[in-house]
C-alpha cells in the first residue's frame, strides 16, 4: 500500500493512544499465568499483540474478547501441546517472551516465524533455560528460530541471562521466574540493551502481587512459588505511538495533546518527552495527557539511546530538521529489530536528501536540506509511521508499504488524516482527561 503524505503549516489536535504493546503482551502471559480470571482493558489489539494472543490460545489459554477488553482463563501451567509449529510472524517481542513462558509448563513445543524473524537473536533465552533443565534446540541456524522446546518444569535456583543485545531475553524469565518450586535468583550480563523495558517487566510483576529483591545492580532474587493476582488490569496509552505525533509537533511547530498517558507511566520510552524538551519542545502534563508544542527553532543533540532504541527513527527524522549536527549513539541493537534501523533510516533519509553518515552503533544527522522522496517502510512499522511524520513537513513524500503499521498501531492511518486536516485551535490547546 502506498500513501501519499500531505504537508501542513503546523499540526494541531488531540490524540487517544491506543494500549501499550509492551504492557499488553506481558500483561497476556502474566494473566495466562495467574491465579484465576483476569480481565485486561484497553489492550492493545494489532498484529504483534494478537500473535502473542493467538499462541496462548494454541496452549490452551481462554481469552474472551470484549468491546475493549479481554478476559484471560488461565490453564494452570497445563499447556496444550500444539500439532504445528506455534507461529509468531515477525514479532520478537512474542518469541522471546513466550520462550519463557513456556518454560513453567511441561511438553514439548515448535516456535516459528517469518523469515526475518528466523534473523533474530533468540539464542540467550535458551541457553539461560537450560540451566532450568529445558532442552532447547535449533532447528535452522544456531542461535535463531524455528526452535524447538522440551520442558518439565523450572527447577528454580541461580539463572545468568546475555542481554546485551535485548532486555526481552532477560524480562522472558522474570515473568516466568515466580513460578518456579523454590527461589529463582536472577543476574544478568552488562550492560542491557533497553534497561528501562527490564524495570517494565519488574514493575508489572510487583503489580500483580509478585514481590522480588534487588541483590547488586544486575541481580534479582525471586522468592517462588508465587501465584499472579488475577485482577482487573489497566493497560496504559502507547508512549511509541505517542511519539510520532510529539514528533509531529517538533517539526511543524505545532501543538498535539496526547492521552491517555501521564508522568508516572512505566514505559521508559515516555522519556522521549524530555529528548524533545533538550531539543526546543515545551512539554505540558496534564492528570492523564501530556501537550506537546513545537519550537521556532529546533537543536541538534549528542544522544545515547540505548534506553530507548525504538524511537530512534522518529528522533532521527526530527533530527532532519533540527538547526546542527545530531549524533545518535549506542543502539547497535536496532540492527536486530524488524528491520536494520540503523541502515535503513540511512538509506531513506539519504533519499530525502538529508546529509546521514551510518555509523556501526548509530547515526550522525545534519538538519536542513530535506525534500519529498518515495520511502520504502521496509516492512517495519516503525520506520514508516517517522517518515509519515516528516511528509507534514516537507511535500512530495509517499510511503510504500504503509500497511506495515498494522504491527503496533492498526487506526495511525485514520488518526493521522484527521489530526493532519483537524482545525487547529489558537492559542494553545485544553488539556484533555482520557480513560479513568
Amino acid at each position: 500500500m502506498i500513501r501519499q503524505i500531505e504537508s501542513i503549516a503546523r499540526i494541531g489536535g488531540q490524540v487517544h493512544l491506543p494500549g501499550s504493546k509492551s504492557v499488553t503482551h506481558r500483561a497476556l502471559l502474566i494473566a495466562a499465568l495467574a491465579d484465576g480470571e483476569s480481565r485486561i482493558r484497553n489492550p492493545l489489539r494489532a498484529e504483534d499483540t494478537l500473535l502473542t494472543a493467538q499462541a496462548l490460545e494454541q496452549l490452551g489459554v481462554e481469552l474472551l474478547w470484549e468491546q475493549d477488553a479481554v478476559r484471560v482463563r488461565p490453564p494452570k501451567l497445563r499447556w496444550s501441546e500444539p500439532a504445528a509449529p506455534v507461529q509468531l510472524g515477525n514479532s520478537g517481542t512474542s518469541m522471546r517472551l513466550l520462550a519463557g513462558f513456556l518454560a513453567a509448563g511441561r511438553g514439548r513445543f515448535v516456535l516459528d516465524g517469518t523469515d526475518r524473524l528466523r534473523e533474530r537473536p533468540i539464542g540467550p533465552v535458551l541457553e539461560g533455560l537450560a540451566e532450568q533443565g529445558v532442552r532447547g534446540h535449533f532447528l535452522g541456524q544456531g542461535g535463531y528460530p524455528p526452535v524447538e522446546m522440551v520442558t518439565t518444569g523450572l527447577q528454580g535456583g541461580e539463572i545468568e541471562i546475555d542481554a546485551r543485545q535485548s532486555s526481552q531475553f532477560l524480562s522472558s524469565i522474570l515473568v516466568v521466574a515466580p513460578c518456579a518450586p523454590r527461589d529463582m535468583v536472577v543476574s544478568w550480563m552488562e550492560p542491557v540493551a533497553s534497561l528501562p523495558y527490564v524495570h517494565l517487566t519488574l514493575a508489572m510483576l510487583e503489580q500483580w502481587g509478585v514481590t522480588y529483591h534487588w541483590l547488586g545492580s544486575n541481580r534479582v532474587r525471586i522468592p517462588a512459588p508465587q501465584v499472579y493476582r488475577a485482577q482487573d488490569y489497566l493497560v496504559e496509552g502507547d508512549c511509541s505511538s505517542a511519539s510520532y505525533w510529539w514528533a509531529a509537533a517538533a517539526i511543524t511547530g505545532g501543538e498535539i495533546v496526547t492521552a491517555p498517558v501521564t508522568s508516572e507511566a512505566l514505559q521508559g520510552d515516555c522519556r522521549f518527552l524530555e529528548v524533545l524538551e533538550r531539543m526546543g519542545c515545551t512539554i505540558h502534563w496534564g492528570e492523564k495527557s501530556v501537550r506537546v508544542q513545537g519550537p521556532e527553532r529546533l537543536n541538534a543533540l549528542d544522544l545515547d539511546m540505548n534506553a530507548m532504541p525504538d524511537m530512534v527513527p522518529t528522533l532521527a527524522v526530527v533530527a532532519a530538521f533540527a538547526e546542527g549536527t545530531t549524533r545518535i549513539h549506542n543502539v547497535a541493537h536496532l540492527r536486530i529489530k524488524e528491520s536494520d534501523r540503523i541502515a535503513v533510516v540511512a538509506m531513506e533519509l539519504s533519499k530525502l536528501g538529508v546529509v546521514v553518515k551510518e555509523l556501526p552503533d548509530g547515526l550522525v544527522i545534519r538538519g536542513g536540506g530535506a525534500r519529498g522522496a518515495a520511502i520504502e517502510s521496509h516492512n517495519d512499522h516503525r520506520i514508516a509511521m517517522a517518515f509519515a511524520i516528516a511528509g507534514l513537513r516537507i511535500p512530495g513524500l509517499t510511503i510504500h508499504g504503509a500497511e506495515a503499521v498494522a504491527k503496533s498501531y492498526p487506526t495511525f492511518w485514520e488518526e493521522f488524516t484527521r489530526v493532519a486536516h483537524e482545525p487547529q485551535e489558537r492559542p494553545g490547546l485544553p488539556l484533555c482527561h482520557a480513560l479513568a
